[in-house]
């Protein structure tokens, strides 16, 4: 994300505070819309839940007004949380928002941004930990206001989190002053806080200075914290880099092995897989009602594609929702409570099922005994109207013949598929760029216009369509690659039901794949080929080389030195917690590529 500082001038008195801390060559790298939340939520002190979060108070409303829009034309929508802040939708390099190449703000993001400091800022006064003093609004004046700047300039402090420089302490203090001769002192706290909200050190993981030096201590407490956590640093780990002991590779280690075992690495872990595997956007799927509606139990009423009725968007929801918290739940439980190894991630046969989806997985889901259940929140829109619902899933085991590890989720199936039939073209594709690293390059003018039509209505089963619709000379070259990694998964429907058969003629989900670098894969079906992937050089390098660009923001190249100490550190040692903790030791992390910069260390 980017920002302009801005003030509503009905309210900002001053400057505001300074911006980048010195000049450099490299490109800041903005915070996530998830950085930004989870930022917000641990310096002001309240749980990433939301649930626990105070209500809003009237100087938020008189700081940041609501939008009133109608969502629909029955009811006004339900209130948006407190939190988290809903950003709209950014791009990203790969499928990652945090590489600094792949940020390209809007002009709508910025006013986003404006909104949501003023916002949270008025949250500060009911802080459990932004006063330095108890009980701040029942002192003197005089008393409020040295309370009050002390308890500023330490969350400066944390939110640039770094000291503050002389120059920027002068330009707050000067804020806070003119904001306090303007208005009351609790709008004066909210309106600063909302300045700090709105400066550059804030929105920007800026490491100034010589770009061809190590991070200092402060920035190496940064990376660490928004690699691991997609958060701010904690109090041990500033105080760590205060006492200058992330200077090494072991005092790095030794962190990033305490900051694994506090909860809010989970979440962290699992919006990196989000994005590797593009699950992040599944509640956008939408498989067509005439082809799915008997197996959700409905009628197909409709002829055509025009399935925006009231009924097929009631189910529909809670299917979307299960698949994106099947896939956390999966992941999350592999690596954290599991075996913890690249090999469970693409092997496994356990996973997570609810109601919504136990017709896509069939009589053969065995629910696991005493194995717990989880329940989430969902929100749906129908009709226009905002319903907010729970989703309870269970723990089940599925037959080893039908699904092995991350690949054979419905979330990664129906994303790589078409309203009715698999898209064995789209998930090729993601194997070979996001697993293989392989780049295709862009397709030849013209191509979509061959693929097989989206239709019940044909008389050849779905690989064979897609084959002869690849079959031109000027698409083979491309296709003899893409083609064999998506046949291997059309045992599966487009929304990720295991099937025999299609369009009555027996399913042929076997290939053999060229990987770069000359290793050949031969395949009889999805499981075989998860197994054999989750044994292959390649695959486990690439797992590395996009762990490693996440890590430092930066379009990490494959031949960049130190890169191939970690992946072959990797080949030995399956687990994924200890490759985290290898990338944060490792020289590369510690004083290679500035996020931004492109530049081999």
């Amino acid at each position: 994300m980017f920002v302009v500082f801005t003030l509503a001038p009905t309210i900002a008195v001053g400057q505001a505070p300074a911006g980048p801390t010195a000049p450099s060559d490299t490109a800041p790298l903005a915070l996530t819309p998830a950085e930004y939340n989870n930022t917000i939520a641990d310096l002001l002190g309240f749980p990433r839940d939301g649930a626990r979060w105070p209500k809003r108070s009237t100087l938020a409303d008189r700081l940041s007004p609501r939008r009133t829009a109608s969502k629909g034309v029955f009811l006004p929508p339900p209130p948006p949380p407190v939190w988290p802040w809903r950003f709209p939708a950014e791009p990203g390099l790969e499928g990652f928002e945090g590489i600094a190449q792949g940020q390209s703000p809007s002009s709508y993001q910025v006013e986003e941004l404006h909104l949501a400091a003023m916002h949270f800022a008025a949250f500060a006064l009911e802080s459990p930990t932004f006063f330095s003093c108890a009980d701040w609004d029942a002192w003197p004046a005089t008393q409020q206001e040295s309370c009050a700047w002390t308890s500023i300039e330490r969350f400066a402090r944390r939110a640039y989190r770094r000291p503050i420089r002389t120059d920027e302490q002068e330009r707050l203090s000067a804020f806070w002053t003119a904001n306090l001769t303007a208005g009351p002192p609790d709008e004066a706290v909210a309106v600063t806080v909302a300045g700090i909200l709105q400066a550059p050190p804030f929105h920007f993981r800026v490491e100034p200075g010589d770009p061809t030096a190590a991070p200092n201590e402060w920035e190496l407490a940064t990376r660490l914290s928004y690699f691991l956590w997609d958060s701010m640093p904690d109090d041990v780990l500033f105080d760590a880099a205060a006492a200058g002991e992330l200077g090494t590779a072991a005092g790095m280690e030794r962190q990033a092995r305490r900051m694994l075992d506090d909860p809010k690495a989970r979440p962290a872990i699992v919006h990196f897989h989000h994005q590797w595997l593009g699950t992040d956007k599944v509640t956008l799927v939408a498989p067509a009602r005439r082809a799915f509606g008997p197996l959700f139990g409905i009628t197909p009423r409709l002829k055509n594609a025009s399935d925006d009725d009231l009924e097929w968007p009631a189910i529909m929801g809670p299917v979307r929702y299960s698949m994106k918290y099947e896939t956390e739940l999966f992941v999350e439980q592999t690596i954290f409570d599991g075996a913890g190894t690249f090999h469970a991630l693409m092997t496994d046969n356990h996973g997570y099922m609810s109601d919504a989806t136990a017709p896509i997985y069939g009589a053969n889901a065995r629910r696991v005994p005493d194995g717990g259940t989880v329940t989430k929140p969902i929100e749906l829109v129908v009709a226009s109207i905002g319903r907010e619902q729970k989703l309870t899933l269970y723990p089940v085991e599925f037959p080893r013949s039908e699904r092995a590890g991350v690949l054979t989720l419905p979330s990664v199936l129906a994303l790589g598929a078409y309203a009715v039939q698999p898209g064995p073209i789209l998930r090729g594709k993601r194997v070979l760029e996001r697993l293989a690293c392989m780049h295709l390059g862009t397709p030849i003018q013209g191509a979509e216009a061959a693929l097989p039509p989206d239709t019940l209505t044909v008389e050849r089963t779905n690989r064979q369509r897609t084959a002869t619709a690849t079959s031109p000379a000027t698409c083979t070259t491309c296709h003899r690659q893409i083609n064999p990694p998506g046949f291997a998964f059309e045992h599966y429907d487009a929304v990720g039901r295991w099937r025999a058969q299609d369009n009555g003629q027996a399913v042929d989900a076997s290939g053999t794949l060229t990987l770069a670098g000359g290793e050949q894969i031969t395949f009889t079906d999805g499981v075989d080929f998860a197994h054999q992937l989750a044994d292959s050089d390649r695959v486990r390098d690439c797992y590395v080389l996009h762990w490693t660009r996440y890590a430092l923001g930066d379009q990490v190249e494959a031949a960049t030195p130190g890169l191939g100490t970690l992946q072959a550190r990797f080949r030995e040692d399956d687990s994924i917690q200890t490759l985290l903790v290898s990338i944060a030791g490792s020289d590369l992390f510690r004083t290679g590529t500035r996020p931004g910069s492109g530049d081999a260390p």
